[in-house]
């Protein structure tokens, strides 16, 4: 927007410089536009410019055209200190000044010659004056006194006989930045249907974006697919496929949200979006595709898309789990588990190892398992974390009776003996013994001990 308001006050010159080539705002902008038509203006009378303040404006131009601000700030000093000129002729060295200003990229300075000009505004083409209470209202905005643009633009475009299109996204711009989406849809559609009537003007991204933005904000999530679904096929950007499937999921559309972000994975949409990417494994995952997630996310840790952390190693894992690849699930759950304090995720990695055969890697990690449990009770004596810890041990001296470990287990179970509190618990340690001691004897039998 500084640029923009820099551009108001070096296009804003008035028409009588004798130099001065420069189009005024709403002829410029307009010129090829269907217009919002107002009562005409009424012509003024505007004094003459003097031979010898012509001769000393030129002069000051000239240093101007040759960058030397200073002295052309001494000139138009010395000219405004006349008693002997005319309210056209302060206005024409104001406009000045504010030129001088916008090329110093001073906005406070070209404000305040701006203001100086609209003092004399009864001396000066009403066109003109128009012009710069509306280039007031761009520079205020960009030094974030929204309040005072409104002001100005509202003062302006009620006597203006001419809207353009980039008036009208200025001001659903200004709209959108005070929170009144309302307002702001308003003049983005008008801007969009005046550009769209004549085929000289070019709708442009940014205007669908301020609706977009508004209907957003107010929550209007149909309309967000719509304006989604225009900036897709106009601009087919990687975001506007992600933000399209968060929509889509808003609305309750969970199949078509699942199809817009795998559509936007397979084309690549996602490289650059890590999240995305994760989401796009979790998705697969809520769609029973277990073992496409495990793809994605290999492929992701493979071509460093995504964080190399515990959270996408234990989804990886829990993948291939559900996939019943077991073999491969091990790995990142091992990795995750060693990461992050969670007894129950080292259960996990202790049952898959059973599974496995793998007795001793399913013992320690049952071990693990224990012992964060114990650490979680130390912290908050719940009745689950004894359950927890009951289970841990019970689960670990089976892997020990399995690698004949008799002694070792033994001694677990008198541990999970003493965490019993229940019946059915106490059953469950004589069963175990039971099964031990039979284990035990059939070892003892088969070597002749």
């Amino acid at each position: 927007m500084k640029s923009l308001s820099m551009m108001v006050a070096a296009t804003a010159l008035l028409a009588a410089l004798p130099t001065g080539d420069f189009a005024g705002i709403g002829s410029s902008a307009a010129g090829a536009q269907e217009q919002q038509q107002k009562p005409k203006q009424k012509t003024r009378k505007v004094p003459a410019m003097s031979l010898d303040v012509h001769k000393r404006i030129q002069k000051a131009q000239e240093a101007m055209d040759e960058k030397n601000f200073p002295e052309a700030k001494i000139r138009l000093a010395e000219l405004l200190e006349s008693t002997r000129i005319n309210d056209y002729e302060r206005a024409v060295a104001w406009q000045l000044n504010a030129m001088i200003a916008y090329e110093q990229e001073d906005t406070p300075g070209t404000i305040r010659a701006y203001e100086e000009i609209l003092s004399y505004a009864e001396s000066i083409p009403e066109a003109l004056e128009l012009q710069i209470i509306f280039g007031l209202s761009q520079l205020y905005y960009s030094t974030e006194k929204y309040d005072l643009s409104l002001e100005y633009v509202k003062r302006w475009e009620s006597r203006t006989e001419i809207v353009g299109v980039n008036q009208l996204i200025f001001i659903a711009q200004l709209y959108y930045t005070l929170n009144d989406y309302r307002n702001a849809l308003s003049y983005a559609y008008k801007a969009i249907s005046d550009a769209e009537a004549v085929d000289t003007v070019e709708v442009k991204e940014s205007w669908y974006q301020i609706a977009l933005s508004s209907h957003w904000e107010l929550g209007e999530f149909a309309n967000v697919r719509d304006i989604l679904e225009i900036l897709i096929i106009n601009w087919p950007k990687p975001v506007y496929w992600t933000q399209l499937a968060g929509v889509y999921g808003e609305l309750k559309e969970e199949q078509k949200s699942y199809s817009i972000t795998e559509a936007a994975y397979k084309q690549g949409f996602l490289d650059d979006r890590p999240v995305q990417v994760v989401n796009m494994a979790q998705i697969l995952m809520a769609r029973q595709a277990p073992i496409k997630a495990a793809w994605v996310l290999e492929r992701g840790f493979k071509e460093e898309l995504i964080e190399d952390n515990v959270d996408n190693k234990k989804l990886l894992g829990q993948a291939y789990l559900v996939s019943a690849e077991y073999a491969k699930s091990v790995g990142p759950l091992t990795e995750a588990a060693n990461g992050e304090e969670d007894g129950d995720l080292w259960m996990q990695v202790g049952q898959v190892n059973m599974q496995l055969d793998r007795l001793d890697d399913a013992e320690a990690a049952f071990a693990n398992a224990e012992k964060q449990f114990r650490e979680d009770d130390k912290k908050t004596k719940a009745k689950k974390n004894r359950s927890r810890i009951f289970n841990a041990l019970m689960q670990r001296s089976g892997a020990l009776i399995e690698l004949k470990k008799y002694s070792e287990a033994e001694r677990v179970l008198n541990m999970a003996n003493r965490m019993a509190d229940s019946s059915r618990e106490r059953g469950s340690v004589r069963g175990w013994r039971d099964y031990l001691r039979a284990e035990k004897a059939r070892e003892d039998m088969l070597a002749g001990r």
